[in-house]
Parts: structure tokens; C-alpha cells; sequence
């Protein structure tokens, strides 16, 4: 799985489903993704440099110190201490967040912020806690509570491999050659991976299939509704953050396009696809140059049924390869094509054309299948990461699993204002149009995020899951390089949310012996995003301190 969430915002590397990869949370007005996706795990190709989260953090270099090994952080040194009274402490906790929004870069932004206890839900701060904004990526909090809640942690999804056949017997005819279509059944699996397609085929090749005389038939018949989630049509950019939505999906619906300078100066520089699949063209070329600009171009388009991959520009002598990742035109063909090769590599001919169909609804007997790593691990792809792409893809799911096949986004915001009304979130009161969060589409209220993650935190089915599909402060996913070395480091756990002049933060804050805060500050109009992120981490640090103050911790 590669990028499918993010921009000019939020970027986060990692490792998912044994591909390195690049996630970026989409900032308006522009649209940017560095590798790899979700965040800080083995090493990946540079990507492009990115002013949203999380913002690299001068000075911290080499391995990342054990914590249990090292002493805790202190304070911020102009951290002021606050009193143990518990009164006078909780009005030291609102004058200082009030001075926080405050300052000059905020003075015009609006906000709307809220602090209460886990356990009893006491409201200890609020500031146009009501006031329903732009929640940006913080929507994931909603859809993946959702998720985990109505589907359950251990929920999996089951890609299929298939031929007509009868259910007894053995499972090819003598010969190895079926006569009719070979069938990809997708189930919306947002993990899949062209190792897991090689492996499904090393099963196919392990019965002894080595011919099919018909057609590989891609049925994406379970999501209905397009390619394209809502609100994506507000940009037209073909960045990873906007990667398509398919039952049948493959590497997150993006391409990575890697570039290697030539050997001389002038000469064209290489350009390397992965997946190396039938299904791209490459269109223009990048020259090596010694000296001038040196920022190469990367597009890709629609082209009948294939997608154009179109490089321009020039690249430096001597530097290192550039992996930038774009998203495919079209999810299942993409599949579809991949899958081909694969087959056709280990010897197993497809004697007909790649097309996308449905499956006949009986009578399938299925060769292989691949079962997906559970919602429990996927929901940390979706919120560590702030991955778009497995946000839409696990809103459809709901869509056809709640609401009844085939999935479709209406039928999976139903589901989500069925969960929210159970918290007592009515339906009318928010504003949902997709599962990630991305562009001006989603309205939600601080006090609106925070009973949610109190609710899911709350239920014993979700709550050990939920808690750590969250980022986690100085840590990983994309708040590994915010709050480190002060107080709130490994003791905030947190979804951020970052468009063009939106910033988010809402999550849980803890201390030793001390039960926890939730907290959510959603900041719209902001001119600079950064000046609220740095607020926002210095409101967790002060909440930190809050319950450090407190003369008798809980045992």
C-alpha cells in the first residue's frame, strides 16, 4: 500500500504491508507528498519538502532514545507552573489557554477548543466549543470510531481469486487450462498489495493452473458511485492525497515515480515506475543538469484506458534518485493490468482481455484468496498517518456492510450519524461529506470530536484499538516531531488535521497516576498553520502540567 491521504500538509513515512511509502495530508491550496507513508520506519527515497506536519525537529539526529531508559522530560523552561489548588489550578489552565489564542497570529482565526475529564466528561475549558469548522483530517477520528464500533476491531477484508466451477471435485480441470474467465472479487481492501496479488498467484500456480482461455475479469461491483470521493472534484491536481476509491484497489491507487539523474550533464535522466505494470505510459522526459533550477515535474492523466505518467523539468548531476507518488486514473484496470503481468511472469497465459465485469453470482469456486491485516491495524494507517485513501475506503465499507451491498458514501454516512447519534450527536448538527476529511467539505464542533473520543475510549469493545490507532507525541505517525523533549512527549496521544488555513488537534493528554484529558482545538482562517500548531502543542504541554499539579494522583 503507498499514498493515498495527504499534500502540501501533513507528512508521514513508514512501512505498510511490507511497502515503504509516502503519506501527505492534503493542504489547500497545494498538494505535495514526501516518502514514505505513515511515518518514521526504514529508509525511503527523499520526497518533496512540506511546511505542514510533522515539522522536523533541528538538532535530533541518530537513533531515538529508548524511554524507558531515559529520564523524562521537563517542562518547557518559560512553562509557567501551576498552583495545586484545584480551583485556582483549573483558572491557571483558562487563562493560559485563553492567552494562547490570543496572540497576534490568531487574533482573527476562529477556534473552537474544548478540555473535560475522561472519566465523568467535567468540562474544565471551553472556547466556542459549539461552533461547528472545517475539522479537516480530525474527521478520521469520526470515521474510524465509527469503524471500529460498528465492524469491530478484528474485521478483515477478503480479496478472492475465482473460476466457474463445480464446489466439489478438484478445484482446475486435469490440464491445468480453464476455459472460461479467471475473476478478482475486490472487497475494498485498502491494504492491498502487488505482493500480496504475487503471493495470491504463487497459490493459482501451486494448483497447477497455467492457462486461462478467457478473459481476468476485475469486479469492483461491491462500491457503487465512481472512482472520485466527494469534495475531491474541488481540486483537479494528481497528487497522491487524492487517490481514487475502488472495491478493487491496488498500492493505495498510486504510482511511485522514481528519477535518477544520467551520468552526464544534458544526458535524460532515468525514470523508474513501481509497479512496473503494463497499465502506465510514460510521456516526456527530465534532463541532468550542473546548475539552475533543478525541480522536476510529475503528472499523471487519464489516457484511454491506461494512465500517462508526464515527467518534465531537470535534475541536479550527482543527486540522489527522487521518488514522488501519483495517483491512477482508473483503480480497477490499474489492478487489473498489474495482475496480468504477475500471471503472466510465473507462466500462467491469459488467453483474453483485462476487463472490469461482475462476477456471476453462483457457481464461482475460488483458487486463492488474500485476507487483509485487521481493522484494528488498518485504523493505525488511517489515523497515525492520516491516510485519505483508507478513510474513503473504510467509509464504503461501512456503506455496504451497514448499510447493505453495494457500498456506496450515503449508505456509509448513514452509518457514521447512526454511531453519532448514539453519542448523542444529532444528525443536522454536523456536516460529513467523506470518510478523510479533505478539502471544504466537513464541519464539526471541538465539543462535537471530543465525545467522540471520549465515547470510543469509553467502550471496552474499541477502546484499547482506538487509543492506538492515535499518534503519539514526539513518538510517531504525524506527531513524531512535535512536542518532543517537553512534557506532553509519549504523554499526548492525538489526530492532527492540517488544510491551507486550517489546523487541528484533538486527542487524549495523560501523566503518571493521573486519569487523562480530552481535548480537541479545531482552528480555521488561520493565515499561517503553523502558528496554531505550535499554539495547539503548547495547549497539550499546559494540559500536561495541569494534571502534574494535581496533589493526590490517582493510585
Amino acid at each position: 500500500m503507498r499514498p493515498g491521504a495527504f499534500g502540501l500538509g501533513i507528512v508521514a513515512l513508514g512501512a505498510f504491508a511490507g511497502r515503504q511509502i509516502v503519506w501527505a495530508q492534503p493542504v489547500e491550496p497545494t498538494h505535495v507528498a514526501p516518502r514514505p507513508a505513515g511515518s518514521q520506519l526504514p529508509p525511503a527515497a527523499p520526497g518533496p519538502p512540506t511546511p505542514a506536519e510533522p515539522e522536523t525537529t533541528p538538532g535530533r539526529t541518530g537513533p531515538r532514545p529508548l524511554p524507558g531508559l531515559t529520564p523524562r522530560p521537563g517542562p518547557s523552561a518559560e512553562l509557567p507552573k501551576p498552583p495545586s489548588d484545584p480551583a485556582a489550578r483549573r483558572a491557571w489552565l483558562g487563562a493560559r489557554l485563553d492567552e494562547l489564542w490570543s496572540t497576534p497570529p490568531l487574533a482573527k482565526a476562529k477556534i473552537s477548543a474544548i478540555v473535560l475529564e475522561a472519566d465523568s466528561g467535567k468540562i474544565l475549558y471551553a472556547h466556542g466549543e459549539k461552533t461547528p469548522l472545517n475539522a479537516a483530517s480530525n474527521v478520521k477520528i469520526v470515521t474510524s470510531a465509527t469503524a471500529l464500533s460498528l465492524l469491530g476491531p478484528e474485521y478483515r477484508w477478503r480479496t478472492t481469486l475465482a473460476v466457474v466451477g463445480p464446489p466439489g471435485g478438484p478445484p482446475l480441470p486435469a490440464g491445468g487450462e480453464v476455459n472460461g474467465d479467471l475473476y478478482l472479487r475486490g472487497s475494498g481492501d485498502p491494504t492491498l498489495s502487488a505482493e500480496d496479488l504475487a503471493t495470491m498467484v504463487g497459490d493459482l500456480l501451486a494448483l497447477g493452473l497455467h492457462k486461462v482461455r478467457g478473459s481476468l475479469v476485475i469486479d469492483d461491483s461491491l462500491f457503487v458511485g465512481g472512482y472520485v470521493p466527494p469534495a475531491y472534484d474541488q481540486k483537479t491536481e494528481s497528487t497522491a492525497s487524492r487517490a481514487p476509491s475502488s472495491a478493487a484497489s491496488l498500492d493505495g491507487n498510486v504510482v511511485a515515480v522514481t528519477i535518477i539523474p544520467g551520468a552526464t550533464a544534458g544526458a535524460p535522466a532515468r525514470v523508474v515506475i513501481d509497479p512496473a505494470s503494463p497499465y502506465f505510459t510514460i510521456a516526456g522526459r527530465v534532463v541532468t543538469a550542473t546548475s539552475g533550477p533543478a525541480a522536476p515535474s510529475v503528472e499523471t492523466k487519464e489516457e484511454g484506458n491506461r494512465t500517462r505518467v508526464s515527467v518534465s523539468g531537470r535534475v541536479r548531476l550527482g543527486s540522489d534518485p527522487r521518488t514522488v507518488y501519483r495517483r491512477v486514473a482508473q483503480p480497477s484496470l490499474f489492478l487489473g493490468h498489474t495482475l496480468r503481468q504477475l500471471l503472466e511472469r510465473r507462466g500462467i497465459a491469459i488467453g483474453g482481455s483485462v476487463r472490469v465485469g461482475v462476477a456471476p453470482a453462483q457457481g464461482l469456486r475460488a483458487l486463492a484468496a488474500h485476507d487483509s491485516a485487521p481493522l484494528a491495524v488498518v485504523a493505525q494507517e488511517l489515523n497515525k498517518r492520516s491516510n485519505n485513501f483508507t478513510a474513503e475506503q473504510i467509509l464504503r465499507t461501512l456503506g455496504a456492510e451497514i448499510g447493505g451491498h453495494p457500498g456506496t458514501w450515503d449508505k456509509g454516512l448513514a452509518a457514521v450519524a447512526r454511531y453519532l447519534g448514539g453519542l448523542g450527536i444529532k444528525t443536522g448538527s454536523f456536516q460529513m461529506m467523506n470518510g478523510s476529511g479533505l478539502y471544504d467539505s466537513n464541519r464539526f464542533s471541538a465539543e462535537q470530536i471530543a465525545t467522540v473520543l471520549r465515547g470510543a475510549a469509553q467502550d471496552f469493545r474499541i477502546s484499547a484499538e482506538f487509543l492506538a490507532s492515535l499518534a503519539v507525541a514526539g513518538t510517531d505517525g504525524t506527531i513524531a516531531h512535535r512536542m518532543g523533549g517537553t512534557l506532553a512527549e509519549r504523554y499526548v496521544r492525538a489526530k492532527t488535521g492540517t488544510l491551507a488555513n486550517v489546523s487541528c488537534l484533538s486527542g487524549f493528554a495523560g501523566s503518571p497516576g493521573r486519569l487523562p484529558l480530552v481535548f480537541s482545538i479545531i482552528v480555521n482562517d488561520v493565515p499561517n498553520p503553523n502558528d496554531a500548531r505550535r499554539a495547539q502543542d503548547r495547549a497539550a504541554e499546559l494540559l500536561v502540567a495541569y494534571l502534574e499539579a494535581e496533589a493526590n494522583p490517582k493510585p
